[in-house]
């Protein structure tokens, strides 16, 4: 099928179910950005959506459907973003149009597209995507840094809305692995100019610190446990979480998976596994860059968490769903359609019947989640969900334990590891 054909039918299902489960009550905070007023003061920075809003509202004032409508607008360029980011990665159109399609209709993010506070997250990432798409059309382009320039601009716009894609710039150099090798060192450049811009914009605007946010943990040996045990564990959790989330709501299935000892289990074993089919190309395999990548826009959503005082207590919902994955799941949209395009071209799909029975089973996986599973209620902002007389959210972290313990495992797979290449390298000088 072609994208001109495969496109609008992803669009179609996507807007279904996002029609379905929206709703058209204004939050508090809602209303604020309506007005100008950014709810907190950790979303100061936040210019170009605040914008966006009060000229919206300004135009045909606080018109709910306008607002839902325009959000739906930009996750829709989002997901051709994706559909097309993805062919051009992984030279793959089965995969891309997975991964659009995943991308698209996904109960996990759906409230980032519900939750009209949450715009600044879907914003953010249409300038992210835009400036990867960028990158990409310059690394084959003559007049790469004219290409490059608009990246630039496209990413410092991006952090003016959501501080999530501090960390994009990692993607424009380990993307470049898979290509010639010289392009490294242009990408190597983009790369660290970009994120020099970034590191600026947020120790000079963002500014954190202001508001007792102690930075000096990162620096801790808890925030290496931290980010170690979440990285790969975080990316397999979502995997697995996103088919389950249109059989059950999947708040309690992250809960247990996000716990440290889940949590902690699956990195050692990918760890081991990954040891255990160790080899060395030339080149950066794809799933190594793909891991860098997702590692790269989820360390902002670890850091938050691991920084977030202990007086803070947010609802579990709110840290488990939502705007928190949404970037993310652009890289997760393209491992899941990857691994769908591999099953579908293997030797168990070689008869049509069986191919059928999936696309059937994926539609029926698709209507119970629009017309029984969920209802707009599930996807609402806190303020409007809870009401004003909601008691104290009960204080949930996973971040918590014998972190020396479990780093000490993570050092014996380290350990394997180097032995591991230290026997390669010498039997290739052989």
């Amino acid at each position: 099928m072609k994208p001109a054909v495969i496109l609008p039918i992803i669009l179609v299902l996507g807007f279904a179910f996002f029609a379905h489960n929206a709703h058209l009550q204004l939050a508090s905070d809602d209303i604020g950005w309506l007005h100008g007023q950014t709810p907190t003061v950790f979303d100061e920075y936040r210019v170009i959506p605040r914008l966006l809003f009060t000229g919206l509202y300004g135009s045909i004032g606080p018109n709910v459907i306008a607002i839902l409508a325009m959000i739906f607008f930009f996750h829709s360029l989002n997901t051709v973003l994706v559909y097309v980011l993805a062919a051009s990665f992984l030279r793959n159109r089965l995969a891309a149009a997975m991964a659009g399609c995943i991308f698209m209709i996904n109960p996990i993010t759906l409230s980032t597209l519900t939750w009209i506070s949450c715009f600044s997250y879907v914003l953010g990432t249409t300038f992210a995507l835009t400036a990867l798409f960028l990158f990409s059309k310059g690394k084959d382009s003559p007049r790469k840094w004219a290409w490059w320039a608009g990246c630039m601009a496209c990413y410092g716009a991006g952090l003016l809305c959501c501080h999530e894609i501090l960390f994009l710039p990692v993607l424009f150099f380990v993307w470049s692995w898979l290509g010639e090798t010289e392009q490294l060192k242009p990408a190597g450049w983009l790369s660290g100019l970009a994120m020099l811009l970034g590191l600026l914009v947020n120790f000079l605007f963002y500014r954190f610190d202001r508001f007792g946010i102690e930075t000096g943990q990162l620096f801790s040996l808890g925030f290496m446990a931290a980010f170690a045990s979440s990285v790969l564990s975080f990316g397999l959790i979502l995997i697995v979480a996103y088919p389950i989330s249109f059989f059950v709501p999947p708040i309690p299935f992250l809960t247990n998976a996000f716990s440290e000892p889940v949590r902690w289990g699956l990195t050692l074993a990918l760890l081991a596994a990954g040891v255990s089919l160790f080899k060395f190309r030339k080149q950066a395999p794809l799933w190594l860059v793909l891991v860098l990548s997702f590692t790269a826009l989820i360390t902002p959503y670890i850091i938050r968490f691991y920084l977030m005082p202990a007086s803070v207590n947010y609802d579990i919902s709110y840290v488990l769903s939502g705007r928190v994955f949404y970037l993310p799941f652009v890289i997760l949209a393209l491992v899941e359609g990857m691994l769908l395009s591999n099953l579908f071209q293997s030797r168990f799909m070689q008869g049509r019947v069986v191919g059928w029975l999936l696309a059937l089973a994926a539609m029926g996986a698709y209507l119970y989640a629009l017309l029984i599973l969920y209802s707009p209620r599930d996807f609402m902002g806190l303020s409007v969900l809870h009401g004003g007389d909601q008691s104290p959210p009960v204080s949930w972290n996973p971040y918590r334990g014998n972190q020396a313990a479990w780093l000490a495992s993570l050092g014996l797979i380290a350990i394997m590891a180097g032995v591991r290449i230290y026997f390669y390298y010498r039997k290739k000088s052989k």
